[in-house]
């Protein structure tokens, strides 16, 4: 004998369309609410104090604790309490910035040393630690007249700005910089034979 199936009256339909309606967007809700509480905490990260020139050795005073967010890039920056000792940097951070795992070294590579030199045009605006100049040079004849200027040394960083006393204040600042060993020789030089060096800026990433 076959079975007699019965059916759903409409309001029986509307009904159950409603649970699955209001079932669909609690579960909707629920799963951004999760999303966002999972994402939405902060967390302690170490920033640069003061400008930190690429090579230097950095410790705990270089370092302040800020409390951010960064969801998914968190694990790309150091976080408080990881500083290695010992630690090195690979390149640039400015005061303020987050310092990335990426720039930490627990040994020097970088085959730089710093030399000091004074710009005979002065110094560019916006000139900090960690900008990198070009060295660029003309020479002082034997008859005192300055030839054709060249470029010495490309790239170059700067380390720090020297300050200078106020008696000498009527004299060009001087400025460390990182140079490659190879050009130390013929920076100190220059600087010997009176040459007229000058820095001029270049942009970096760091600048951005």
């Amino acid at each position: 004998m076959a079975k007699i199936r019965k059916l759903k009256s409409p309001q029986q339909s509307r009904t159950q369309k409603l649970v699955l309606s209001i079932t669909f967007f609690l579960s909707a809700a629920l799963g951004v609410a999760y999303v966002i509480e999972l994402n939405n905490h902060t967390d302690k990260f170490l920033v640069a104090s003061r400008d930190l020139p690429a090579g230097s050795a950095i410790t705990d005073s270089d370092a302040q604790v800020a409390e951010l967010n960064l969801g998914t890039s968190a694990n790309q920056y150091l976080p408080m309490g990881e500083l290695p000792k010992g630690g090195y940097l690979l390149g640039p951070v400015r005061a303020g910035q987050l310092i990335p795992r990426s720039m930490l070294a627990n040994a020097v590579i970088d085959e730089r040393v710093p030399v000091v030199v004074k710009s005979a045009m002065g110094l560019p605006m916006g000139l900090v630690s960690g900008a990198s100049v070009d060295v660029w040079v003309a020479p002082l004849t034997d008859d005192k007249v300055l030839a054709e200027p060249y470029v010495l040394v490309l790239g170059a960083e700067v380390s720090q700005l020297i300050s200078s006393d106020e008696i000498f204040a009527s004299e060009s600042q001087a400025v460390e910089l990182w140079v490659p060993i190879d050009a130390v020789g013929p920076v100190l030089s220059a600087i010997a034979l009176e040459h007229r060096i000058s820095l001029i800026l270049r942009p970096t990433l760091a600048d951005g």
